[in-house]
This record gives C-alpha cells, structure tokens and sequence, in this order.
C-alpha cells in the first residue's frame, strides 16, 4: 500500500481529496493557455486570405540560420564543457557548474545589454552579436542535456577501445558520441527553438537582418495594430517550433532506446598531467565566458565619461532617470518585485497542485502533461493570446494588473512542476502508512509523510517563480501598461533612447536584476539541499 502512493493509481491510504487536486490546474489552463489558443486562431483566419507569405517565410529564413548557427556554436562550446563536468571530480566543479547555468536563467534584455557593453565598441549591431549571445545563453542547456546523459555512459567501452589501440579522438568519435547522438540532438532542438523564437536579445543587438517571428509578432502589434496579421504569424510561429521540438524528441528516443546505459557512483579525479591540464583549461575557459560579460556590465554600472562614478545607482530613484519620464527605474523595481510575489504564490499553488495530482490520479498525469505546453509556446504568442482574450472590454484584467503575473505564472508553473514532482516522488511514503497504522486520519497520514517536504519545495517553487517573472520580457511588452514598466521593459525603452545617461541608468537597473536573480536562485539551491538531505 505504501508503495502505490506515487503510481498515480489511487492508493488506499490517500486522502480522498487528492484524486480531486487536479482541478484547480485544469480550470487553470483550460481558461489561461485555452482561450488564448482559441483567439489567436480565431484572429489568423481572418488574415489567411491577405497574409505575405514571402515576407513572412523570408524572416523564418533568416531566423532558422541564425537559430541554426547560434545552436553550433552553443554545440562547438557546451559539448567540451559537459564532458569535462561529467566525467571528472575536480575542485571548483560545483561552481563551474552552477555558474554555467547563471546565463540561463538571466533575463534576456539584461544578457544582450552586456554583449553590448563588452562587444559593442568592436562589432556593429548585427547577427555577430546576436549569436554571441545566444550562444552565452544557451550553453547551460547543452551542458545539462548532453552532461546528464554522458554522465551514464558505461566508461569500460572507452577503455576497452584504448586498450585496443584507438586514440582518444578516435575513442570520442565511435564509441562515445554515437551513444550521445540523441541527447545532443535533443539538445540543439531546444537551443534552435529558443534562438528562433528569440525577442529580447534581436531587440538590443539586432537588425534589420536579425528579426524573428517574434519580433514581427511585436512589431505587427504594436505599431501596426495589425492584430489578424500577428496572430496568423504566431500560428505559423507555433507550427515549425512544434515540429522542431517533435523531431529533437523522436531523435532522443530513438537514440536513447538503442543506447544502453549504465549508472557510475563516483566521478574519477583527473591523474594525468595531461587530464588535469584539460580539465582545468576547458573549466577555467567556460567561467571565463560566463563572467566577462556580467564583469563587464557591472563596471559600466559604475563608469561615466569622465571615469568612475555612482551617478547611474544614484538616478535610480529619479522620475528623470533616463529621462524616460514615464516611470521611474525605482518605480519599476517596484511593479517587477509585486508581480514577482503574485506570479510566485499562484505558480506555486498551481504548480504543487498538479505535481501532487500526479501522485493520486491518472486524470492528473494528464493535467501536469498539458501544464508543460507552455515551454513549446513563444512568449509573443502568449502574450498577444491574452492581450486579445483578457486585455479589453468586457473582460479587461490588464487594467486590474493581473494579466503580466497570471502569464508569468503560466510560464513557471512547467518549472515549478519539475522542480516539485521528483523530490514527491523521491519522499519515503512509509511515514503515511505507519500514521495510518497508528489511527491517523488519511489527511493527517499524507502531510505526516509529504508535509515537510511541501513546505520546502512550495517555497523552493515560489522562488524559482518569481525569478522567472523577474526577469520575463516577451509576454510583458505585450502586456504593460505605459506607466508600469517592468525592469526588462524599463531597460529597453532606457535602450532606445541617445545618452549615455539612458545607457548608464539602464545598466545600474541591469545590474539590480542580476543581484535580484542570482539571490533567488542561491536560495532555490540551499532549500533543495535540505530538501535532499531529508
């Protein structure tokens, strides 16, 4: 009985209300990612008939090679890099690891606004910029992709090729690479689709050369208020990302069904003079790429014309900040950090939901799968759904507020799902049952065995929630009103000013979303220890 709490068949000492957790989840997507779906594609058949295909499919074009180039150079980086992090122990692993995975979780605008600072004085804007920084961004997705599944890889093939003679290049190439050939294809469709569905980044660093679907989704918004025209590009858009994600995930399985795997406890040191030089050369290369654009950033926050100054953290709290004049950067800090706790206690209550829903009841594996749609549906698409369906009369939310942390929390609730459902999974259920045993009631037995672990993982959920709508800028340029910016809106329209007052506040602001989101996810990481040492 212990052992069906977690099958999802409806264990016998379950609390009767949890068959019925799935509900709050299901009205949920149904009314926040199901009538948005439903507008927009109601809204692109009234442009079938006018749509330019050509200008259309010519912007796809260019898109999926610059996705395409950006998913190399994330390959020719990430690959080296996960292989030195899964297969030695070394000092510093841990760290290079972690902050390998600081670029991810960034915001996009404050990413690109680095790129600018560091390479701006020597490229031009462009598609050169545009791959740096998607290639920065998306090195943690190859590193854990690809470093997850070589991590298992039964290292006494490689030795029983070198021990016939094979170089380890020629090791590499047949006897490990073709058992990682899903993994890394799995990993470069996802890199694809982020670089393809790119807005934030093409909107600092781009040109005319360097738009996505994404941004023509924005551009036909919001300056043309061409609302058919848009929502029939993102119905394209959701297509061919659909597709590419179908195929990455058919090639993983494919590959990973053929690919016979072996789990290793321990990580071997590096011995040899050689490896140790390896080792640390591809380590100390990849914090080196990931911290010399946020040094960078950090010291343009504190540098003016006529050399070091705290003018740009002092004008921080000035309505003529920037001289934007519509709100000040103050202001901002504070919409982003209200909608940060909306967007966390309502993904987090959805997100555990659904994850403790999988636990009791098929209905809710269902639900939670549906609840991961978000991660293949671009921002735009998102964000120009709920605009249509919830941002006018009669049902206005967006003069309410709540229209940027309901979609903010869309988006987490994927995250919060896969943050909370294995460390379920992972809990002992025999506390439920000798509970039970002892006379507890089935509600008292549940949280006796899986309440002290919710209450790490809701506020672990909570956290990681809010870091996402920190720093969320797609759904959020569609959604803002002109007086209440959030930080990455406050930063592009900082942008899109001449100045270097413009350019020094935007940095500084920057600059407090990096240390904004670097703390939630230092305090996300310490209460997941102590969830696992439980």
């Amino acid at each position: 009985m212990a052992q069906d709490l977690g099958s999802g068949d409806g264990p016998l000492n379950a609390p009767s209300w949890l068959k019925w957790a799935w509900v709050p989840p299901a009205l949920f997507l149904a009314v926040l990612l199901g009538a948005p779906i439903t507008t927009v594609l109601q809204h692109s058949l009234e442009a079938v008939g006018n749509f330019d295909w050509s200008s259309t499919m010519r912007i796809a074009g260019l898109a999926a090679v610059q996705a395409l180039i950006s998913a190399g150079f994330a390959l020719a980086i990430g690959i080296p890099l996960a292989a030195v992090l899964s297969s030695y122990q070394f000092r510093g692993r841990a760290l290079t690891q972690a902050l390998v995975t600081v670029p991810f979780v960034l915001p996009t605008v404050v990413i690109a606004l680095a790129f600018r600072g560091l390479l701006g004085s020597f490229l031009e804007p462009g598609f050169l910029l545009v791959i740096a920084a998607h290639t920065y961004i998306n090195l943690a997705v190859i590193v854990r992709i690809v470093g997850a599944t070589w991590q298992q890889l039964d290292t006494r093939e490689v030795t029983a090729a070198r021990a016939l003679g094979a170089t380890p290049f020629r090791a590499f190439v047949t006897v490990t690479l073709p058992q990682l050939r899903g993994a890394i294809l799995s990993a470069a469709a996802v890199v694809f689709v982020f670089c393809f569905t790119s807005l934030g980044v093409v909107l600092v660093l781009g040109d005319s050369s360097t738009r996505t679907l994404e941004s023509q989704i924005l551009r036909e918004t919001s300056l043309l208020l061409d609302f058919p025209t848009a929502a029939m590009t993102a119905v394209l858009q959701l297509i061919l990302v659909t597709v590419v994600l179908l195929l990455g995930a058919r090639a993983s399985v494919t590959r990973t069904r053929s690919t016979p795997v072996l789990r290793i406890a321990r990580l071997p040191r590096p011995r040899r003079l050689r490896q140790r030089i390896f080792v640390f050369a591809i380590a100390g290369a990849g914090v080196a790429i990931v911290l010399l654009p946020l040094v960078s950033l950090a010291f343009d926050s504190i540098r003016g014309q006529d050399g070091w100054t705290l003018q740009w953290w002092q004008s921080l709290t000035s309505l003529d900040a920037g001289t934007t004049r519509l709100a000040s950067p103050a202001s901002a800090i504070a919409v982003s950090l209200k909608y940060a706790v909306i967007s966390g206690l309502i993904a987090g209550f959805i997100g555990v939901l659904a994850a403790m829903s999988v636990l009791a009841h098929r209905v809710g594996r269902a639900v939670a799968l549906v609840a991961l749609a978000p991660l293949g549906l671009s921002a735009a698409t998102l964000g120009l759904g709920l605009m249509l369906s919830f941002g006018r009369p009669p049902i206005d939310l967006r003069s309410l507020d709540l229209l940027i942390p309901l979609a903010h929390s869309l988006v987490a609730v994927p995250l919060v799902i896969a943050v909370v459902l294995p460390t379920l999974r992972a809990t002992d259920a025999r506390a439920a049952t000798v509970a039970s045993a002892l006379g507890a009631r089935p509600t008292r037995a549940f949280f006796t065995a899986y309440g002290p672990t919710l209450r790490i993982v809701l506020l672990a959920a909570g956290g990681l929630a809010a870091c996402v709508s920190l720093g969320e800028f797609g759904a959020a340029s569609f959604l803002a009103r002109s007086g209440a910016p959030t930080v990455p809106l406050q930063i592009m329209r900082l942008l899109q000013r001449p100045g270097d007052a413009s350019l020094g506040v935007a940095t500084a602001l920057a600059m407090v979303l990096v240390i904004g989101t670097v703390l939630l996810i230092l305090g996300v990481d310490a209460l997941g220890r102590r969830s696992l040492a439980r």
